[in-house]
């Protein structure tokens, strides 16, 4: 399935503009542009709080670019506009926060098709000008010739080419770290291919399968990115055998007060499929350094407190 409108249907949006021509689709990539546009446009007509969102602060952030160590402030802003639960709109914040959405989704939208090697597929004024016209309701004449499911299955065909490509790449570097990983000191390697390095050997008992364990953690990838940690907040509760098969495996092998580094292979992990929303590339494997807490035999967690980069 193809995942180019997951992350960005909701939250990117780009400039209504009414008041142009009415655009002449000549080609196939004009046409899968503004058709994609068109489709990213339509949870905005109608989704709150994102239909409240200034249109002009929005285009003007989408128009920026943006350095990776100011989205964690961007993100803050966002928050304090629309809240953690994304439910809330405060007004007061609606100008800087609708600048910040703008940044933070052109940086994402061009990021995933060059992450693919997609971008030749598509002519990026071409996905505005769809949008634009999407969110008035304009595309109804332009496209009223053409067959919208169509050109989308034709991008769809394209994409997946560049899709099964490009993850082919990430499958190979994954393999490569892990064989160059497994031969460093310390690194131990089990029957089903997971890594581990004792940091800290605890002298409690070990958990087992169905146990409800409670844990520090830190999730990164082999490029270095953190991509979710629970340092600086409360330990996480979870059942052992509710999780991705390489924690399921690994902290067995922990006593309580243990400290492992994890190093597991994405057939362990997520494999082709990782999480939306997170800087984990298909078939990427996963790194964590896990602290064990504690644990209890057979015990259902009270709450879902599951880490994202885990489930």
């Amino acid at each position: 399935m193809i995942r180019y409108t997951l992350v960005i249907a909701l939250i990117f949006l780009l400039q209504a503009c009414g008041g142009k021509d009415q655009v002449e689709l000549k080609t196939a990539k004009e046409k899968y542009s503004y058709v994609l546009g068109v489709e990213i446009a339509k949870p905005f007509i109608s989704e709150s709080p994102f239909n409240k969102m200034d249109k002009e602060k929005l285009v003007e952030g989408f128009q920026s670019k943006v350095a990776d160590s100011e989205f964690e402030g961007l993100s803050k802003t966002v928050t304090n506009c629309i809240g953690k639960t994304g439910k809330e709109f405060n007004e007061k914040y609606n100008a800087e926060a609708s600048l910040a959405v703008g940044k933070i989704n052109r940086q994402r939208f061009e990021g995933y098709f060059k992450d693919l090697d997609a971008m030749p597929l598509i002519d990026i004024k071409m996905v505005e000008r769809g949008f634009a016209d999407g969110l008035n309701k304009l595309d109804i004449e332009v496209l009223k010739n053409e067959d919208r499911k169509k050109i989308m299955a034709s991008f769809e065909v394209e994409m997946n080419k560049k899709y099964a490509k490009i993850t082919e790449q990430f499958k190979a570097a994954g393999e490569d770290f892990l064989a160059m990983n497994k031969t460093k000191p310390g690194i131990i390697t089990t029957a089903s291919g997971l890594q581990y390095q004792v940091i800290k050997t605890g002298k409690g008992p070990k958990p087992s399968a169905t146990s409800n364990v409670k844990v520090h953690y830190q999730g990164s990838v082999p490029e270095g990115g953190v991509f979710d940690s629970s340092i600086g907040r409360e330990p996480v509760d979870f059942v052992l055998n509710q999780v991705i098969p390489g924690w399921t495996e690994g902290i067995q092998l922990m006593n309580v007060g243990s400290k492992f580094k994890f190093f597991i292979p994405q057939e362990l992990a997520y494999g082709g499929n990782p999480p939306p929303n997170t800087i984990i590339k298909p078939y990427s494997p996963l790194i964590f350094e896990v602290e064990l807490i504690s644990f209890e035999k057979g015990a259902a967690p009270e709450m879902n407190m599951t880490p994202e980069g885990i489930r």
